[in-house]
């Protein structure tokens, strides 16, 4: 019977790393998406400042 604890305690274990992994993949991809969208503002900046040095130009 003993062998059959360690393994309900061993199957708790893993499916709680599976709940904080999950959370962690959460805020990772939340994070992401941040960047993404810093990233496309910078790029958008950018291209406005291209636009307006090369109108100066002509």
């Amino acid at each position: 019977m003993e062998l059959v604890a360690q393994l309900e305690q061993r199957f708790s274990e893993l499916i709680d790393k599976i709940k904080v992994l999950k959370e962690e993949n959460q805020h990772l991809r939340e994070e992401v998406e941040a960047e993404r969208n810093l990233r496309r503002d910078i790029e958008s900046r950018i291209d406005a400042i291209l636009e307006k040095i090369q109108s100066e130009l002509e």
